[in-house]
């Protein structure tokens, strides 16, 4: 099957889902429809940082597993992620996670600051030859804008 069947197979699967239109476009330009345009280097990393995850947040969308990272860190990251392609569907949450990827850092990331002692534990059950991080504090805690 090649790519482009494969796309029309899905957005047949898509309509059968949801059996409105579905609109795809990047973040960014979700967004810039919404009236907010995110700045490139914000003097107030912090503040804008808040604007941003609000805006998102109005669209249905939340980062989660961002409280190890700086502002500026967490800023940058979101800016990057700003270019994906997606479909923004009305009363469902999209889900940006820092930490997603399943690889060896972001697992370590997650058993530093996130993992309750229950999921540590299990975790050292399924993986006995692994070590485990020390758990750390996070140095910012966020509260998430409510969508």
């Amino acid at each position: 099957m090649s790519v482009r069947e494969r796309m029309e197979q899905l957005e047949e699967e898509m309509e059968a889902l949801f059996p409105r239109k579905m609109e795809v476009k990047t973040l960014r330009e979700w967004l810039a429809e919404d009236g907010y345009v995110p700045a490139e280097d914000p003097a107030d990393v912090g503040d804008e940082l808040r604007t941003l995850l609000n805006h998102l947040a109005s669209l249905g969308v939340v980062v989660e597993f961002g409280d190890h990272l700086s502002d500026r860190e967490l800023y940058v990251w979101i800016g990057e992620q700003l270019n994906g392609h997606m479909a923004l569907v009305h009363d469902y949450i999209l889900h940006l996670d820092v930490i997603g990827s399943g690889g060896d850092e972001d697992n370590q990331l997650y058993l530093t600051y996130y993992a309750s002692d229950a999921e540590r534990a299990r975790w050292k059950t399924e993986f006995p030859d692994e070590e485990l991080p020390p758990r750390k504090e996070l140095q910012y805690k966020r509260e998430l804008a409510s969508t």
